[in-house]
């Protein structure tokens, strides 16, 4: 779906053939399992659009393209609510509910919220441990009740604990069943949830909008939560379908990473489908890992703030997806494993060195340092030269910024992520 469309558009960017142009998009979005009848209407509309005068076809057919593709996939976004609630997560086997719950706790936490994961999925054994991992990895309160098979009880035990937010994990089951229908209704009943998310793969496809409205139907919900975005190409067909059923879609899962998590805007994932850079959730990213730009620009720099700064950017997430966001989409695998590989280097060289050497680089001049840095970190004396190298890089061009009082630029090159990614 992603290389179509944006080759559409760029045959469009080139006042070329605006016929194939929308065939690749036509291709594209059937391809991606969205409504047929959807891609027949809009390529209808747009075939039939009336040019205003002075305006060149390609690039008015380009502007309507984009807006007709944000209302198929929902318009724009629907702010989540950051305040104190109760939310009560639903969804089939393998929606990936479980590592949502952690997922949408993590970003509620990092907007200031005392958030608790209960475990009311007292059905699949491994569903407790699980979500308990999750927790712990997030830095999450968490609360379940071994071996219990009410999930009844299980919530009211939780609501005496003491946070802002509670969300429930639920069971699932294989399809939509009454059983399902009678717990997810008795567990409603004790918690009263503010919201009430669907969490759908998309991997579902159209049929994502049929289960939404079932759901909606028997049990009521509030909006959708489409996971597996990273990996599907029907993630397109799963949220015009939820937009169809006319089910808000607040978040989309992108990967298996805590952060790979974001709140849907139908306008910002068009942009990004047709490679506009994503500046705005870099720098999201960027102050989740909390960089410190005071810390920087005050004091001397040292290794300890070159590492810190090395380890903050490496939390962003893999540096495809960073290279993603600033409108980076081709980066050859080679260059990735490259990457992620010195990041792993550079941990074991820091790790080596003792506070002395970290606080007062000047004394890493000495050849017997270097030898017993790389013995201890399991690199080569080349591994540690290079390190060095790199410090004394990021190091001069901090210098710099200092000299020039440029705070936003340095804030500016911190959330793109340029410093101090390892050249």
């Amino acid at each position: 779906m992603l290389e179509r469309i944006r080759n559409a558009f760029q045959i469009l960017s080139r006042d070329a053939d605006v016929e194939r142009a929308l065939k690749e998009v036509q291709r594209a979005l059937i391809a991606s399992d969205v409504d047929v009848r959807l891609v027949a209407d809009l390529v209808k509309e747009i075939k039939g659009a009336e040019i205003p005068k002075g305006v060149p076809k390609s690039r008015y057919v380009m502007k309507l393209l984009y807006d007709r593709l944000v209302d198929i996939l929902g318009g724009h976004k629907r702010p989540f609510p950051v305040v104190p609630q109760r939310i009560l997560l639903l969804g089939l086997y393998g929606s990936g509910k479980t590592t949502t719950a952690a997922k949408l706790g993590h970003w509620l936490q990092k907007r200031g919220l005392d958030v608790i994961l209960v475990a009311a999925d007292t059905h699949r054994p491994a569903a407790y441990d699980q979500l308990k991992q999750l927790a712990e990895r997030a830095n999450l309160k968490f609360f379940g009740i071994p071996g219990e098979k009410d999930p009844v009880r299980v919530v009211e035990e939780a609501l005496k604990q003491k946070a802002d937010v509670y969300i429930v994990d639920t069971a699932g089951r294989t399809t939509l069943d009454e059983d399902l229908v009678d717990e997810v209704k008795r567990i409603r009943d004790v918690l009263i949830p503010e919201k009430t998310l669907l969490v759908i793969p998309a991997d579902m496809g159209q049929s994502a909008g049929r289960e939404a409205e079932r759901f909606a139907r028997e049990v009521g919900i509030d909006g959708v939560i489409v996971t597996k975005m990273d990996g599907s190409g029907k993630g397109g067909g799963a949220l015009s379908a939820c937009a169809a059923a006319g089910v808000p879609v607040y978040f989309i899962g992108t990967g298996e990473h805590i952060k790979d998590f974001e709140e849907f805007d139908a306008a910002k994932f068009v942009s990004r489908l047709l490679g506009v850079p994503d500046i705005e959730k870099l720098a999201e990213l960027a102050e989740e890992t909390e960089i410190n730009v005071e810390d920087i620009l005050e004091g001397e720099y040292d290794i300890n703030k070159f590492y810190a700064q090395i380890k903050a950017t490496r939390e962003m997430g893999p540096i495809d997806k960073v290279l993603e966001m600033l409108g980076i989409r081709s980066v050859p695998k080679e260059l990735k494993k490259m990457t992620e590989e010195k990041f792993k280097k550079y941990d074991a060289i820091y790790k080596s060195m003792t506070k002395y050497e970290r606080a007062h680089p000047e004394v890493l001049q000495d050849p017997s340092r270097i030898k017993r840095i790389a013995r201890g970190s399991g690199t080569s004396e080349e591994d540690v030269h290079e390190f060095l190298r790199d410090y004394k890089r990021s190091e001069k061009l901090v210098k710099k910024l200092r000299k020039k009082g440029s705070r936003k630029q340095l804030e500016r090159m911190l959330a793109s992520g340029r410093l101090p990614i390892p050249k």
